[in-house]
């Protein structure tokens, strides 16, 4: 069963398709969805927004998302790195500022479980 409860989430990603099929997927589950395609936009939105989940991926157009993660992060949110090519971030996330990691390509369920599981977590340690 996953948690969804009308979250906010901001999908930073320069593959157009990506965002579509991540946004498409995202809001069947009521997930409300917000997307960039870069650093500076995904700032930007997220100023705005204050989304619950970022999801955002390591190599972007203007810069890499690991140096930019705590940005996106705060004490209330969840970040979820994405990459095709960044296997040694499977152990390493969490000191990069990130909750999770799923490596490229993924099926959406294990988006779907990996915030389900953040979820989780975070609420029994809150």
């Amino acid at each position: 069963m996953f948690i969804m409860m009308n979250k906010k989430i901001l999908i930073v990603d320069d593959e157009a398709d990506i965002r579509f099929l991540l946004k498409r997927a995202l809001t069947s589950q009521n997930y409300s969805v917000f997307e960039a395609g870069n650093l500076k936009q995904g700032l930007e939105i997220y100023n705005q927004s204050n989304p619950d989940i970022v999801i955002l991926d390591v190599n972007l157009p203007d810069g890499s998302g690991i140096y930019y993660a705590r940005k996106f992060k705060n004490e209330k949110n969840i970040v979820i790195f994405i990459s095709a090519d960044h296997d040694k971030l499977a152990e390493g996330y969490k000191e990069l500022g990130a909750n999770g990691f799923l490596k490229k390509p993924f099926v959406i369920n294990e988006l779907l479980e990996t915030i389900n599981q953040i979820q989780i977590t975070t609420q029994t340690i809150n």
